[in-house]
């Protein structure tokens, strides 16, 4: 099996072992994992501390290959940003193959293969992707939530953020020395990694916050704002499908005309049972029912959308 092959098997295993989509929706349920766990320990045990910074490193390599997915998956002008990144990946007819038909995405093959062993690795992608000096941008991000919900002063994220990132920067350094070297004679305090911990889910949630926002600006905080705009988008989507739809409909012949109105109605039926069954029971799926359905028509629609679009180009050219 090719090297080629195998990027494109791992990153299809990638996508199974995840729970949710984005890098946004999986970042808390580890974090707060992890968070437990440390505060449970026995900090006497000094062995099982020392694992603690392979776990946050993996924390937060994890996040950023996702957030790198994510925003160059949203387009421009992250997807020409990804250039330079992206300029070491080589690139042969399966992997265009498998980019060519949806198998992976842009964003999964550059995010899959950048480096990202050291902080200074992290702020030089992301630097590229944003357009900007990436730590510089953290300093000045803002908690969104505590101030436009919950109605506090609006404050920065990281009152010290020169510390953070230092501690950020030692426990890519602790992780090193854990995974790759024996250091039986080498000791960690788990004073400094309560430090390390501290920094570290303190520069994830800055950096969520910065990259949420830079691909959602002004998003809805609020479930009940979350879900009016899941509708709205979901209507939007279907907008665009009833115009193409109409489009189609009206270089269609008698005989295909039947045949088209017959095909779609046949899939409305598919795409409302398809976004039941992923929503599940509206009586157990609580405040983020709607978005779970919006989510999964919408993907549907859109697909559709494309097909109904390409079916009219090909009767174009024919």
């Amino acid at each position: 099996m090719s090297r080629t092959r195998d990027i494109i098997q791992e990153i299809a295993e990638i996508r199974q072992r995840r729970r949710f989509g984005s890098a946004m929706a999986e970042l808390p349920l580890r974090l707060f994992a992890l968070e437990h766990a440390f505060k449970k320990h026995d900090k006497s045990e000094n062995e099982l501390t020392r694992y603690f910074p392979v776990a946050l490193i993996a924390c937060v390599e994890g996040y950023f290959r996702m957030a790198i997915k994510d925003l160059i998956d949203a387009g421009e002008p992250y997807l020409s940003n990804a250039e330079k990144p992206g300029s070491s990946i080589k690139l042969d007819f399966a992997v265009l193959r498998a980019v060519h038909g949806k198998t992976i995405t842009v964003g999964e093959l550059v995010a899959h293969g950048v480096q990202l062993s050291r902080l200074e690795h992290l702020e030089g992608v992301l630097s590229n992707l944003l357009g900007t000096q990436f730590l510089q941008a953290l300093r000045t991000t803002t908690d969104r939530w505590a101030h436009e919900v919950k109605g506090e002063p609006a404050a920065l994220i990281l009152t010290k953020p020169d510390e953070v990132f230092a501690d950020v920067a030692r426990t890519f350094e602790l992780r090193h020395i854990i995974c790759h070297e024996i250091a039986s004679a080498y000791e960690i305090e788990s004073e400094e990694v309560a430090r390390c911990f501290e920094s570290c889910v303190a520069f994830l949630r800055a950096a969520d916050e910065l990259i949420s926002e830079t691909i959602h600006p002004a998003a809805p905080l609020t479930q009940t704002g979350i879900n009016i705009a899941a509708g709205k988008s979901l209507d939007e989507r279907r907008g665009r499908l009833a115009e193409a739809v109409a489009e189609l409909r009206s270089r269609l012949g008698a005989a295909e005309l039947t045949a088209f109105d017959e095909s779609q109605e046949k899939w409305q039926t598919y795409c409302d049972a398809w976004a039941d069954f992923v929503a599940g029971e509206r009586a157990s799926g609580g405040t983020i029912w709607p978005v779970i359905y919006a989510g999964a028509a919408e993907a549907l629609v859109k697909q559709r959308l494309v097909e109904v679009s390409g079916y009219k180009r090909l009767g174009d050219e024919g």
